[in-house]
């Protein structure tokens, strides 16, 4: 079955490519010739062969369009929060070279924190796990990627980012446990630019996604309506085939696509059926 996966990505590349990239949104001023768009997703889809990633090439090339589609007028640095071993960040960083945007890496290069207790996805087990030395980081994403473009902010989450200042036009958050996403959605939200974008990969787990609809949460934190999340439970349609749910899903379907929203976005559950008081 991976295998089979394997294929299907290599495959699929040229469809996938003219899929997203078919886009009039999408700024003159980079200069994406069609050759440029097909050398961006091929390089991305041999650096996740080469580093391992816990996203397809497919969610980093979803980012890379949404990136083109913000004009060069538009302030605002690029964010990952959790980079692993570099493999996203590499690609990230391509396309961050391309917009002439800085990427600013979020990272303990320690692996998960310690388990919170109040948090149902931490795991005593979890502690140290996708450790990727900043070091080693740096070497994957200066040999497939645009190192220059990136600067390195190592620690936990809850001491570095309160300190972030810089406007953000994408974020990108892999951060697995809920207590982490808090804090970067507590901290990095009110950086996101109007019409900013926020992705996660954590998407197959509804109540993980629910921080993104719960109307408690963005009335006392930022005093507005939630948001929402495209692709919660089973990701955004960039040709990456997951049906759900996660658990005794198809060994051949991967669930390896993102979710995103936007600062602009209203998702609010405010449904009153036509003609109902």
């Amino acid at each position: 079955m991976p295998r089979l996966r394997s294929a299907y990505e290599r495959l699929s590349l040229p469809i996938l490519v003219v899929f997203l990239f078919y886009n009039r949104r999408i700024q003159p001023s980079y200069r994406m010739s069609w050759p440029r768009k097909f050398k961006l997703a091929l390089r991305m889809l041999r650096n996740t062969r080469r580093v391992d990633t816990g996203t397809s090439y497919r969610a980093h090339l979803a980012m890379a369009v949404k990136l083109l589609e913000i004009p060069p007028t538009t302030k605002g640095v690029v964010v990952e929060c959790g980079c692993w071993l570099g493999g996203s960040t590499a690609n990230l960083s391509l396309i961050c070279d391309i917009v002439g945007r800085r990427l600013v890496v979020y990272d303990s290069f320690e692996g998960l924190p310690a388990a919170d207790p109040n948090d149902k996805y931490a795991s005593p087990l979890g502690e140290g796990v996708f450790k990727g030395d900043l070091d080693l980081v740096k070497a994957n994403v200066s040999r497939y990627g645009v190192v220059q473009c990136c600067e390195f902010r190592k620690g936990w989450f809850k001491e570095t980012l309160p300190a972030h200042r810089e406007p953000i036009v994408l974020c990108f958050l892999d951060v697995d446990y809920q207590s982490s996403l808090h804090e970067c959605v507590v901290n990095l939200w009110p950086h996101v630019t109007q019409r900013g974008h926020v992705f996660i990969d954590e998407y197959t787990r509804l109540d993980y996604c629910a921080l993104f609809f719960s109307e408690r949460f963005w009335k006392e934190q930022f005093d507005t309506a939630t948001p929402g999340l495209m692709g919660a439970g089973t990701g955004i349609g960039v040709g990456q085939y997951f049906l759900g749910p996660s658990k005794g899903r198809p060994l051949i379907q991967a669930p390896t696509s993102v979710a995103y929203t936007r600062k602009d976005f209203y998702g609010l559950w405010d449904y009153t059926p036509v003609g109902d008081s």
